[in-house]
């Protein structure tokens, strides 16, 4: 029972930690892009331009077209948050 305890505890610990490096590094990456006044804006978008998500088809997340890793698959084009997300499909 104690085991299990430890096992549940240390999940979330790392699940707690998994999200506060995540935060972090996405600080720093828009810190040092071009046009980090607005941390929701690419570099090369205007104020009014909406910016386009797309799902990556791996793992779920959505991820921005203008910056994605793309891939066309069949006449259709896949966008992937990183390099090993499109290696597996």
């Amino acid at each position: 029972m104690r085991v299990l305890l430890y096992l549940i505890v240390g999940i979330i610990i790392l699940s707690l930690l998994r999200s506060a490096l995540e935060f972090i590094g996405k600080a720093f990456t828009n810190a040092s892009q071009p046009g980090n006044g607005d941390p929701r804006r690419s570099a090369g978008q205007s104020a009014g331009q909406p910016q386009t998500l797309k799902k990556d088809p791996v793992c779920g997340t959505f991820v921005s077209a203008a910056t994605a890793m793309q891939k066309s698959k069949g006449g259709e084009t896949y966008y992937f948050c990183s390099a090993e997300c499109r290696d597996k499909f």
